[in-house]
């Protein structure tokens, strides 16, 4: 998206060719040590973070400048396990609010559950660092899918373009103001 919209959305995978899909970890070693043919990564946190610690690398831009603070990660279940659990799946998304309301009431203790418990070695104050920045956001109502969704149908790579939102997520958020 970010492509379509510096060289028009004809040209929106111009670039595809100088790109290799890596696991993030991978891509955060190779481009820090400098040592392979990466030279770019475009990823999420706790990566962005540490690589912007690095003093080889440099920000060249973020997706919240040219996308606004969209929904960054999604939990998938099929659809067939949604419908015949419906109360474990409000149970896992009452889950998820509790813990971005612990995020927003107590950053510090959320920094730490997430230092202990991650397999990416953070310290408690890095990530305290990164939950406390602005552009970090914590919520279970998806934000910014119907863009990705009209972008996907303009390009050719969707056929159809959900009427709403909520039509490509749990009915358990559809009373969200989602976008």
């Amino acid at each position: 998206m970010i492509v379509a919209k510096e060289f028009g959305e004809e040209n929106y995978a111009k670039l595809d060719p100088l790109t290799v899909s890596l696991p993030h970890p991978e891509a955060l070693a190779a481009l820090v040590s400098r040592k392979t043919e990466i030279n770019a990564h475009f990823t999420s946190p706790p990566f962005q973070y540490i690589e912007a610690k690095s003093p080889n690398v440099h920000r060249v831009l973020s997706s919240t400048d040219y996308l606004g603070n969209i929904t960054l990660d999604v939990t998938f279940a099929p659809k067939k396990f949604v419908d015949a659990n419906p109360k474990m799946t409000q149970a896992f998304i009452d889950a998820l609010d509790e813990a971005n309301d612990l995020i927003a009431k107590d950053k510090k203790k959320a920094a730490e559950i997430f230092s202990s418990s991650s397999k990416v070695k953070v310290e408690p104050a890095d990530a305290q660092e990164m939950i406390e920045d602005k552009d970090a956001k914590f919520d279970t109502t998806p934000n910014g899918v119907m863009n990705f969704a009209d972008f996907m149908h303009r390009a050719g790579l969707i056929k159809t373009v959900p009427s709403k939102w909520s039509d490509m997520f749990v009915p358990q958020l559809a009373d969200r103001k989602g976008s």
